[in-house]
């Protein structure tokens, strides 16, 4: 479920800009409004956008001063990677073994 989860956040293009732009600013991270002009989006929209990211727990964010500062979490894409990497040997095996 958590791997449907991932890849829901992640498959609309404006958080999986987000993502990539939050893994280039590792380990800093990035406050909204900086991360909205990297992506070319409105501060209001990065919001929602975030807030998938976040449940998806690809993307974290902590209070510093005034600003919130979000950072990519790589261990949820790990996972999805690592999963997808598993399920596409498993096929290659099987299609081998057809012929």
């Amino acid at each position: 479920m958590h791997a449907l989860q991932v890849m829901s956040a992640l498959s609309q293009a404006t958080r999986l800009a987000t993502f990539r732009r939050l893994v280039e600013a590792l380990p800093e991270g990035m406050a909204s409004s900086d991360i909205a002009a990297a992506v070319g989006t409105t501060p209001n929209t990065m919001s929602a956008h975030l807030a998938v990211l976040q449940r998806a727990g690809l993307v974290s964010s902590e209070k510093v001063g005034r600003t919130v500062v979000y950072r990519a979490e790589t261990a949820p894409a790990e996972g999805l990677s690592e999963f997808l990497a598993l399920a596409c040997e498993r096929g290659k095996k099987a299609r081998s073994t057809r012929h």
